[in-house]
């Protein structure tokens, strides 16, 4: 049975040359190399993802809100958001108006699949009341706390009826990953654990009849930089960035894979032309 997936942009971001890809290992050396930095990358995409399976239909990220560029939505006393980001999202590129224009309603949705909560991945969260929200406990853990904003996740933008199921990711091995958990029951939609660019970082693997997709969220930022073993510039564990993408090219040995990272361009044209992921060889540390 081959399950649909379907890209959904939700605006464009632009983030400094160095964050895209870090100079150095050490996170405050990174972050205030982008901090420093003048160059710009590329406006890049904010895809998020629509999974039709037949126990229901399950949304992975919801991208960005149009009100992310309102005076006063980024907190005036983070620096970051501030100075080292810029965002493009119109009110029809919001998730929910690009799903009811395809004929799907956001109250149908029976699960909805975090990678991360940073605010370009969990800014369109308000269309999904209805549906179960599932993340990984380290990432609501971060995401929720006092001290969350100062990690880019700025809770107080989160609905106050979001109370999410969280993954431990105590078992059940798979491909070479520590962990997993099967979202549906025949197992075709697994969620594993990509720790690196935030700690509680997951992945979605779709099973699909000859190869698998993996919607690998912000664990790299595009195919390229998975290939290169890329580090980038705001990444909150550098060596559980390493493991999550050396995992990911192991598995793109071992399986055929089609990677789609939220903010490659070319990921949606790999998605649909089943353009296979093919490491030559493993990377440097």
């Amino acid at each position: 049975m081959s399950v649909q997936i379907s890209a959904i942009q939700t605006g464009e971001v632009q983030i400094k040359t160095r964050h895209v890809r870090a100079r150095f290992g050490a996170r405050p050396a990174r972050i205030l190399d982008v901090l420093a930095d003048r160059s710009w990358s590329p406006r890049l995409p904010i895809f998020c993802f629509a999974i039709a399976h037949p126990d229901g239909l399950i949304v992975v990220d919801t991208g960005e809100t149009s009100h992310a560029n309102d005076p006063g939505y980024q907190p005036g006393w983070h620096l970051f958001a501030r100075t080292s980001e810029r965002r493009w999202v119109a009110a029809d590129e919001e998730v929910g108006v690009q799903l009811r224009a395809g004929g799907l309603e956001p109250d149908a949705v029976r699960w909805l699949v975090m990678t991360h909560m940073h605010g370009d991945h969990a800014g369109g969260l308000s269309y999904f009341e209805h549906a179960e929200v599932v993340m990984s406990a380290r990432e609501a853990d971060m995401a929720f706390a006092r001290t969350g904003p100062v990690d880019g996740y700025f809770n107080s933008h989160y609905p106050s009826w979001l109370a999410p199921r969280k993954l431990s990711f105590d078992g059940d091995p798979w491909e070479g990953f520590e962990a997993s958990a099967p979202l549906t029951d025949d197992g075709v939609v697994r969620l594993v654990p990509t720790p690196g660019h935030t700690k509680g970082h997951l992945s979605v693997v779709v099973e699909q009849p000859d190869h698998l997709v993996v919607l690998t969220g912000d664990a790299c930022y595009s195919e390229r930089a998975l290939l290169d073993g890329t580090l980038d510039g705001v990444a909150q564990d550098t060596s559980a960035h390493r493991r999550s993408t050396a995992l990911l090219r192991r598995l793109c040995r071992s399986r055929r894979v089609v990677i789609v990272p939220s903010h490659d361009p070319d990921g949606p044209r790999r998605l649909a032309d089943r353009a296979f992921t093919t490491p030559d060889a493993e990377v440097a540390a």
